[in-house]
């Protein structure tokens, strides 16, 4: 199959982003990301923030640079906080992500296949099974990694690593399925997001990117949605014309 640029996604994701119905469909995650993150905040910081610290402390150059002295103990508790509210935020914003890929996506699917894709044919079996157990894995691989991996955070540079790769992971592997799920049928769904495994890592990346930027993050998990959903219909409608074309010359 030849090669599908993602810039047509982006910048049809743009324009279809801000039409009212893509525009409003922005709070649902929101509203769930914002109770979910209040909720972690109440009941999960402290076990987190201790369980973050001890980690850390048993690394020896950590014990070297406690043994030093110069309010490092200090600023550690401190980071160790800052850090753990990070990473519980980061926990409610999977949640809002999962949100919306089982509620928000049928809509940008729909509105996306509607105009954009209007002949592509609905071969699709057991979607909401099918997308529904997608969101539960990608969300517990996310976490499950994410807090596996913090306590890399106090090494230089690796918090932004991190938060790339797995923002990266989220926004790509929660779209992917979603986007193609009503349209394709097993086989293709398994042969797109294997051929185009690096577009849609690279669109991961890219709102993963974006969300650090401030108040990016609250846009980005119905953007990389509807991203991902241009190119995954698109590439499963290039599949189909290339393998109609193959069978009328066979």
């Amino acid at each position: 199959m030849s090669y599908l640029s993602t810039a047509d996604s982006f910048s049809k994701g743009i324009i279809t982003q801000l039409q009212p119905r893509m525009l409003f469909a922005i709070v649902l995650p929101l509203v769930i990301a914002m109770v979910s993150i209040l909720f972690l905040l109440i009941f999960a910081w402290n076990p987190l923030d201790e369980w973050f610290f001890s980690s850390a402390a048993d690394w020896g150059w950590f014990q070297k640079a406690q043994s030093f002295g110069w309010g490092f103990s200090t600023m550690s508790d401190w980071l160790a906080g800052l850090l753990s509210f990070i990473s519980l935020s980061a926990i409610g914003v999977i949640i809002g992500l999962a949100a919306a890929a089982i509620m928000v996506t049928p809509l940008a699917v729909k509105f996306i296949s509607e105009r954009y894709f209007p002949n592509l044919e609905k071969k699709g079996q057991h979607v909401n099974s099918v997308s529904t157990f997608n969101a539960i894995k990608v969300s517990c691989i996310f976490i499950v990694g994410w807090l596996l991996t913090l306590p890399l955070w106090f090494i230089p540079f690796m918090s932004i690593i991190l938060s790339l790769f797995w923002g990266a992971y989220a926004f790509s592997h929660m779209s992917q399925v979603d986007a193609i799920v009503e349209h394709a049928t097993a086989e293709e769904r398994k042969y797109i997001l294997s051929t185009h495994k690096k577009g849609f890592w690279f669109i991961g990346f890219v709102c993963a990117a974006l969300s650090l930027i401030p108040f990016m993050g609250l846009v980005m998990p119905v953007f990389s949605i509807i991203v991902c959903t241009h190119y995954g219909l698109k590439a499963l409608e290039r599949y189909r014309q290339q393998k109609n074309t193959l069978e009328m010359h066979g």
